[in-house]
């Protein structure tokens, strides 16, 4: 009945623009563009969500999750033009008609013991989900017989559920709480906070010109001044007393080189909020996966086979390559939002900190990963240039094993400190 709902949709035999692809923990959702009119197509997950729905609004922005699913439907399917819906009877599937680059093209799901799975036919090469094979043939229906797809069960029922069931019920579970509006208003704070921390750091200039003037009065054990406080305390030289003033400004140079960083990527995070593009876990379900298997999951029972080591810092764990296969492996077993460091200018170890709020980090942090990097790299340097990102500007170059091309990158200078091993425990 669905189907047919959508295919009388169309006009003619045309095909019209799938625009976007979105997640729910329970659905996989494509939005196609009709003349006058735009369908969301609902294709449930698995377990009791399972079948074909259409409705008139997408997920709302809060209920919006991001997968390697998400990634899949986005390569493949958004920005070609999707035609009608079939059901075949016997193995109890549904596929879709598209359009991209190549002219026949089809992407069919199912279910199996009520875990979703789905195929994509491009000219005679299919490939398939449940075995994560790619084959070569042009007939798609004959690939998922020997599967033994799920037989459909009529069943009845009291009421007909809907997405707009399904919709409301999620909400219910928030208790009404507009996601989006709290996380606006953290990250308002944040932005706040981090710009009066800015400010006061940026004395430093003035700190540093009183000092070269002989302004500062140092016949006291705590000077405050520019809205910083310097215990003197225990030291009688002036010299030794100026040389402390000294390392404060250095410190407070980087900080503002940090802070700067921090707040750039605050209000571009505020930025993507105010779309609604950002992940937020709404249900207290699990994520239900479908019937995938794919050769990078296959790979990571056998991470003993790469030269890394886990590590933690505070309560943040990460993970860092010792070879440049290791540096490749790491990357591509991590979430995108993590954060990746590495030495500047030097072959040698990658580190990533599996953390999306780089504010968890303090200076000390900061100077114990790159003074551990610089021993894993075997480096003889005293001053640490370090350049970082999130893991979803980091790129490998092709050919070129541990190279990596870095958009947006963040840099930051740290001196050697021998007793990094007090702040972070190899695992």
């Amino acid at each position: 009945m669905n189907s047919e709902e959508y295919n009388s949709l169309f006009s003619k035999n045309e095909f019209y623009p799938l625009q976007k692809a979105y997640t729910t923990p329970h659905f996989l959702v494509l939005s196609v563009r009709f003349p006058g009119k735009t369908v969301a197509i609902y294709i449930g997950r698995g377990n009791q969500y399972q079948g074909v729905y259409l409705h008139d609004k997408l997920p709302p922005s809060y209920l919006r999750v991001q997968d390697r699913l998400l990634d899949y439907l986005r390569k493949y399917l958004v920005g070609a033009r999707l035609g009608k819906m079939k059901v075949d009877d016997k193995s109890m599937v549904s596929f879709f008609h598209f359009k991209n680059e190549h002219p026949d093209n089809y992407f069919l799901f199912g279910y199996k013991e009520r875990q979703l799975f789905f195929a994509r036919q491009s000219k005679e090469e299919v490939y398939l989900s449940w075995s994560g094979e790619t084959i070569v043939t042009d007939q798609l229906l004959s690939v998922v017989g020997p599967l033994g797809p799920d037989k459909i069960i009529s069943t009845t029922t009291n009421r007909e559920w809907s997405i707009a069931d399904y919709l409301k019920e999620e909400e219910k579970k928030m208790g009404g709480q507009p996601v989006q509006r709290k996380k606006e208003k953290f990250l308002v704070r944040k932005i706040n906070n981090i710009t009066e921390d800015l400010s006061t750091v940026k004395r430093w200039n003035l700190l540093q010109e009183d000092l070269q003037e002989n302004r500062i009065d140092l016949d006291t054990d705590e000077l405050k001044i520019h809205g910083q406080k310097i215990k003197l305390f225990g030291l009688s030289s002036p010299w030794l007393k100026r040389d402390l003033i000294f390392k404060k400004i250095k410190k407070l140079k980087k900080a503002e080189e940090i802070l700067t960083g921090r707040l750039e990527e605050s209000q571009e995070e505020f930025e993507n909020v105010k779309k609604g593009e950002f992940e937020f876990e709404l249900t207290k379900e699990k994520v239900i996966q479908p019937l995938w298997i794919t050769h990078a999951k296959q790979t990571r029972t056998s991470n003993t086979e790469y030269n890394i080591k886990h590590l933690k810092i505070k309560n943040l764990f990460g993970v860092v390559g010792l070879d440049a296969l290791a540096n490749d492996y790491i990357r591509s077993q991590e979430s995108k939002d993590h954060y990746w460091f590495h030495v500047e200018n030097y072959t040698g170890s990658h580190c990533i900190i599996k953390m999306e709020d780089f504010a968890k980090l303090s200076l000390e942090d900061l100077s114990a990963i790159a003074s551990m990097l610089r021993d894993y790299s075997k480096l003889d340097i005293l001053e640490i240039p370090i350049v970082y990102s999130q893991l979803k500007n980091i790129k490998g170059l092709k050919g070129a094993k541990g190279k990596v091309s870095i958009n947006k990158p963040k840099y930051l200078r740290c001196l050697y400190s021998g007793n990094w091993k007090e702040i972070i425990s190899i695992l």
